[in-house]
């Protein structure tokens, strides 16, 4: 399944009130989850115990965000081109070779997170040591620029920096061996993949694909009631394209894909007015909330290339050719870019347009734990954000989603975990309509490259 990126709907007001408008978030408390109480009650989480449950989660959360950026920069060490002429390294075939070097009691102790701390190879602490030197620099290279923020921050003693960095690689390389080497083989490899992000670092990865499985989802949205006027969207965890596990694609600076792509289809299928619209981009990253305050004011020039390459294998489908051919129309000024170098990718250029750039803002936000306060949204869409949850968190972001949702409001996801129909339903969110959608085709494979939408409306007893 393609990484699909988290969203949601925002209120409609004058573009020119934005800047005066920013609902503060507040932690969520027993009375919130009323509907949840026998659920919660027999995950052994009570009234009295709530209050420590939230704040442990969200403290938790905060660590989980800061583990996703250095699985990032680890990521980065190992493929970029840019600050080093190093060879490549795949990481799940550094984590290959380092995991099935080891003898099998070394190998069981090091999945396990127990005994010493293995060698790391010659090569990817060439590359480590390389990654330091070239933040020591004064590259203004924007990942560079990022990732240099993210050590200084996370190793403030420039001493213990390299050591640091060999952590998060084992860190790093234990979680990607056992997803791709352990959890793939099992029984019930999705189930045991899931169990995995279910503790894992919150990611910040997007792609342009994302965009897609979101656009076909209001495209239903208008069909079912053609009348609808979107005019407030929150955006769950818009994300940041800085370095995904494979396939890392330095053409342009990182960017947040999304809120532009979902922009865009409001504009296209005419559910919203440039004039009348308000995107909230709502992130736990700090970093990412930043990225898009600096939007408003300097609107920026998105290189979009397709995270999917075709290849004698693979094919886009036509449906999705389309779909890419008019991605941005509708925000700014598109222009064909070469593809060279980034062979079997799609490719564009599209400059941010004011007006657009005007509908939207940010704000920080821990959908398990918190709620933004004020009017509540038309629209929220989240996609790639709940898979990291455990049960009792899912409950808790449904909660704080249907609460911050208008009457008649819409939930956009793509969580196919059986467990959320039964919650959305208890919290006033029961389940509308689905569609899957087919992004490329794969010769001889058991199943293509696809993504599934899923559509709740908020109902008020």
């Amino acid at each position: 399944m393609v990484r699909v990126l988290a969203l949601a709907t925002s209120l409609g007001l004058a573009a020119g009130s934005l800047a005066a408008i920013a609902p503060p978030s507040r932690p969520i408390i027993w009375a919130d989850v009323e509907p949840l109480h026998t659920a919660l009650e027999a995950h052994g989480v009570t009234a009295a115990s709530f209050g420590r449950l939230v704040e442990r989660i969200h403290t938790d959360n905060l660590r989980r965000v800061r583990e996703g950026d250095l699985d990032h920069l680890i990521f980065y060490a190992l493929q970029s081109t840019r600050f080093t002429t190093l060879p490549v390294i795949e990481p799940a075939l550094s984590a290959r070779a380092l995991v099935e070097g080891l003898d099998a009691p070394g190998r069981e102790a090091f999945v396990r997170t127990a005994g010493p701390e293995p060698r790391i190879p010659a090569a990817e602490r060439a590359r480590l040591a390389a990654l330091l030197y070239a933040l020591d620099s004064s590259s203004s290279d924007p990942r560079i620029v990022y990732f240099r923020r993210l050590v200084e921050t996370s190793f403030p003693d420039r001493r213990q920096r390299e050591a640091g960095l060999v952590r998060e690689y084992l860190r790093v390389v234990r979680f990607v061996y056992k997803k791709e080497f352990i959890a793939q083989r099992a029984e019930h490899a999705p189930d045991a993949v899931a169990e995995l992000y279910r503790t894992r670092g919150l990611s910040t990865d997007t792609a342009v694909e994302a965009g897609y499985v979101v656009s076909l989802g209001l495209g239903v949205l208008k069909s079912l009631t053609p009348g609808t006027r979107i005019r407030r969207v929150l955006i769950i965890g818009p994300g940041l394209d800085l370095a995904p596990r494979t396939a890392l694609v330095e053409d342009g600076p990182p960017e947040s894909y999304q809120p532009w792509a979902i922009i865009d289809a409001l504009l296209t299928l005419g559910l919203s007015r440039v004039d009348d619209l308000e995107v909230v981009g709502a992130d736990i990253n700090p970093r990412v909330v930043e990225h898009l305050r600096r939007a408003q004011a300097s609107p920026p020039t998105l290189t979009l290339v397709s995270e999917i390459a075709e290849t004698d294998r693979i094919a886009f489908t036509p449906d999705f050719r389309d779909y890419f051919a008019t991605l941005g129309r509708s925000v700014g000024n598109v222009r064909a870019a070469s593809s060279a170098g980034l062979a079997g990718h799609l490719r564009k250029v599209v400059r941010v347009g004011a007006g657009a750039a005007r509908t939207l803002r940010a704000e920080q936000l821990d959908v398990v734990t918190e709620r933004l306060e004020g009017r509540p949204f038309d629209l929220v869409v989240v996609t790639n954000v709940l898979p990291y949850f455990d049960d009792v968190q899912l409950m808790l972001a449904m909660r704080n989603i249907a609460g911050m949702l208008a009457p008649g409001g819409v939930l956009l996801h793509n969580e196919a975990r059986p467990l959320l129909r039964e919650v959305t339903a208890a919290v006033g969110l029961p389940f509308e309509q689905s569609r899957h959608v087919v992004i490329a085709t794969v010769a001889g494979a058991q199943a293509p490259l696809f993504d599934s939408v899923w559509l709740h409306r908020r109902v008020v007893p």
